[in-house]
């Protein structure tokens, strides 16, 4: 029961206490009727027992009149409705003695006792059978289930906030910021969405204030950058020249990155595919990553990927940069075929699992042999793509790999 919702769980305790009550029900008509059958012939014996005790004195219809008021009988007389009784009426019991013979007839209701001794004969109607009134207990049951069912609909009423309030953190959760928690309860559930909706106006605070700094960084950043580059081409030296408008242009593909890492935190990064040549798509990264003596071996199958070429070329710059900064010795490796991309450098093995370093901002990142902000563009870029990421360590070298899932050819 561990996993079951709250919702299903009560519907499972409501359903087996119904269950429970409707046997209890059962149960309990089933035993006060018996019951009642046996008081009722208990009855009638003792009714039996005191007439044919009184034939035996041989008495007048006088004499048995007591018998008829003490027991609230009267005697039917009529020859033709006593033998209408007594063989179209139900019979219910027969009990002999020593005395004589007694048999208690229904009909339609009414109740009769026939009573035989020797010569003497009576029949006698009850004139207070109190017959058994199912209606009565049916109704006792309408009354209680009723009440139950009010009881199940008004903690089902009770919990459709909770309910409400799973929606709207589920909404939170896949990136609506600006998911509204109203509650006008007080109770528990109600504290619980207010507190809720204060974390979510901080969070959307911090995320306003967080986006705010970065845009205005870039932009600052952007007006020096722009004359910088703008003054570099004045310079007559074509060398130093060259070398500030690569820093520049290094500089400019940093803030665009930033840009890229704020898409990615504000949950609007979208992607826009298109079929392109692995050779296009290494001379794209290679152009961000403005290297001269590019350290890289490369092993490609003639592989043509479905990507966002701007995105895909920021992830495989991001795992190139890594390869290069972190490796041990000599030149790191990309190898493509139509079924993934592995970027291999030699190095130690990571401390961690691959999921930590993908986790922005790490902690692993604050040292000098870390992994963090870099890959987690990675990681997100390619849940973009829907493609798969993992990690290994073999013969002393760390091996990332892009598994396409999806769009190969």
């Amino acid at each position: 029961m561990k996993n079951v919702s709250i919702s299903t769980f009560i519907n499972v305790i409501f359903f087996v206490a119904f269950c429970a009550i409707t046997l209890a029900f059962v149960f309990f008509i089933n035993i006060d009727k018996e019951k009642y059958i046996i008081t009722q012939h208990q009855r009638y014996l003792l009714v039996a027992e005191a007439f044919l005790k009184k034939f035996e004195n041989f008495p007048t219809n006088a004499e048995l009149e007591p018998l008829f008021e003490q027991y609230n009988v009267s005697e039917i007389t009529h020859r033709e409705e006593k033998l209408n009784i007594i063989n179209h009426s139900e019979l219910l019991l027969i009990k002999n003695s020593y005395l004589g013979r007694m048999r208690v007839y229904k009909s339609g209701g009414h109740f009769y006792i026939y009573i035989q001794q020797l010569s003497y004969n009576v029949l006698l109607e009850d004139l207070k059978p109190k017959p058994y009134n199912f209606q009565i207990a049916v109704f006792i049951y309408t009354v209680f289930l009723l009440i139950f069912i009010a009881l199940y609909f008004s903690l089902r009423k009770k919990l459709l906030p909770l309910k409400k309030l799973n929606d709207q953190i589920v909404r939170f959760s896949n990136g609506d910021l600006h998911v509204k928690i109203t509650s006008v309860n007080n109770d528990e559930i109600g504290k619980i969405a207010q507190s809720f909706a204060q974390a979510i106006e901080f969070i959307d605070n911090q995320s306003k204030s967080k986006n705010l700094f970065m845009r205005n960084m870039m932009h600052e950043l952007k007006t020096p950058i722009t004359k910088g580059m703008i003054i570099a081409e004045t310079l007559p030296n074509v060398r130093d020249k060259e070398i500030l408008q690569n820093a520049f242009e290094r500089m400019n593909n940093i803030i665009k990155e930033l840009a890229t890492v704020e898409k990615i935190s504000s949950n609007i990064l979208t992607i826009h595919k298109e079929k392109i040549h692995i050779n296009d798509l290494y001379s794209a990264t290679l152009k961000i990553m403005l290297l001269e003596n590019v350290p890289i071996t490369t092993k490609f199958e003639n592989t043509t990927i479905e990507v966002d070429k701007e995105l895909f070329a920021i992830a495989l710059k991001n795992l190139l940069d890594n390869a290069i900064k972190f490796n041990t010795h000599e030149e790191a490796i990309i190898n493509v075929n139509n079924k993934k991309i592995e970027v291999i450098s030699n190095g130690e093995k990571l401390k961690n699992e691959l999921d930590f370093y993908t986790e922005p901002f790490s902690q692993e990142e604050k040292r000098s042999d870390g992994f963090g902000l870099g890959l987690y563009i990675v990681k997100t870029i390619l849940d973009l793509h829907g493609f798969g990421f993992s990690y290994s360590h073999l013969n002393k070298q760390n091996i990332f790999t892009i598994t396409f899932k999806k769009a190969t050819s």
